[in-house]
């Protein structure tokens, strides 16, 4: 799956491998990703940069988590990622894409398309 354009995506990830892996993926399929550690880094980089879509994990170190990343930037085409069941989390709005750990290429692209839609 394929979205009609290039996206810049902001992809929040605190586990460096899937960090890496997923930017890959992301990369592979045409979108300029930028990634962040943190919910901390990456709502400083949100100051000054504009992203089509925020990819976030839930659970991350330091002050900002993926909800409230989430929660802040609910304007955004808004991806939530976590290795809990989507039911767990009644927070999530109409808007936002949820994709469950572990995920493959295949799942992770449709959840981005599904972002956008």
């Amino acid at each position: 799956m394929a979205t009609a354009h290039p996206l810049v995506v902001l992809l929040v990830e605190d586990d460096d491998l899937i960090r890496e892996l997923t930017a890959m993926i992301l990369e592979g399929a045409g979108h300029r990703v930028h990634t962040a550690p943190d919910g901390d880094t990456a709502e400083q980089w949100l100051q000054t940069e504009k992203a089509d879509v925020l990819f976030t994990d839930l659970r991350m170190p330091g002050s900002l988590s993926g909800q409230d990343l989430a929660m802040r930037h609910a304007d955004m085409h808004v991806v939530v990622t976590s290795g809990e069941m989507k039911e767990q989390h009644p927070w999530l709005g109409d808007g936002m894409a949820y994709l469950s750990k572990p995920y493959d290429r295949k799942s992770l692209l449709a959840a981005v398309e599904r972002a956008v839609a």
